[in-house]
């Protein structure tokens, strides 16, 4: 072991120290998936100095955040409570759904009878329906003034 295993060693002491309230199972969990992350990093590097090494602790951050961090990651949420409606709120909903349903079906059963009385009135009447055109045939008349003049009688002289 080198200098540099006592600097890893006391970081994960002290994320150990901040994680005293998460049961042992879990807390020897988190500390396993730490230290494995510690040392991927430390492999990375070529050659390994002791810089280096608090270079790597420093951007995992303070133990204490480190573990506030772990903890918020692995406790789920508590499922949201469902939407509960009391009974005098029941009432005034059931209230306004049938003020709705009646106002629609009024409004249906006016436009209708509406309908219907157009309908019915143009029918009737026949003013409602377009005019069909009708073709008149000419008269054939005999003209009252003739077009051309008539050449007068001949004379008896």
């Amino acid at each position: 072991m080198n200098t540099y295993d006592d600097l890893v060693n006391d970081y994960l002491r002290a994320v150990e120290q901040a994680l005293s309230g998460v049961p042992a199972g879990r807390r020897e969990e988190l500390l396993a998936d730490l230290s494995q992350h510690i040392a991927a990093k430390r492999a990375e590097l070529s050659p390994e100095t002791e810089v280096e090494v608090r270079s790597i602790l420093e951007l995992l951050g303070d133990p204490s955040d480190v573990a506030a961090e772990a903890m918020l990651d692995n406790d789920p949420l508590p499922p949201p409570a469902p939407i509960q409606i009391q009974p005098g709120k029941k009432l005034g909903a059931l209230a306004w759904v049938l003020l709705t349903v009646a106002a629609v079906s009024t409004l249906c059963v006016v436009t209708v009878l509406a309908g219907v009385l157009f309908f019915a009135s143009s029918d009737s009447t026949g003013e409602g329906t377009p005019a069909t055109p009708q073709i008149q045939q000419p008269t054939m008349q005999p003209p009252s003034s003739p077009l051309l003049p008539t050449p007068p009688p001949p004379s008896k002289s």
